[in-house]
């Protein structure tokens, strides 16, 4: 065996063992990319988990449309910007309705943190919207999609008030 037979041999052991490091460390690039993709998605998942909000009262005197709303959650919001105001329903007369509403949020009950919708806080949100009679559902949704709906009748007999 000649010195060319020694020397391709170490080249191929150096060439072999540079695809196997490349291969090893590629994986591991990858594994610990998903990981670090499922982390993510879980934390995203028990933020959403955390967040909860419940519609406690609607009142409705034309074109008023009043909603009360209690973070139930233990997620804090800084903002309502990024909330959703949704109502739908049908008329008496079979027309439907489906508008995404503009609205101001003002929270009533300030335990911590002015400014920010903390937990067990209760805000009002007001919004115009020409009704007529009939059944109608409002929808809030965080920004988190945590949503939560309250069905409501507008009427002559109920003065626009919540359903009975």
């Amino acid at each position: 065996m000649g010195f060319d037979a020694i020397a391709t041999a170490i080249l191929m052991s150096a060439v072999v063992l540079t695809v196997a490091y490349v291969l090893v460390s590629g994986n591991s690039f990858l594994a610990e990319e998903t990981i670090e993709g499922y982390k993510e998605i879980a934390h995203n998942s028990l933020r959403r988990l955390q967040s909860d909000v419940e519609i406690i009262a609607v009142s409705y005197e034309h074109p008023n449309l009043v909603v009360y709303l209690k973070n139930v959650g233990s997620t804090k919001f800084e903002s309502f910007s990024a909330f959703d105001l949704i109502v739908y329903g049908k008329s008496d007369s079979e027309v439907f309705v489906s508008d995404y509403l503009r609205a101001n949020f003002e929270i009533l009950s300030e335990l911590i943190n002015p400014g920010i919708f903390d937990p067990q806080e209760t805000a009002r949100v007001n919004s115009n919207i020409d009704l007529a009679r009939g059944n109608y559902t409002v929808l809030i949704c965080t920004p988190n999609a945590i949503c939560d709906s309250y069905e409501f009748y507008v009427g002559g007999g109920l003065n626009g008030r919540e359903h009975p």
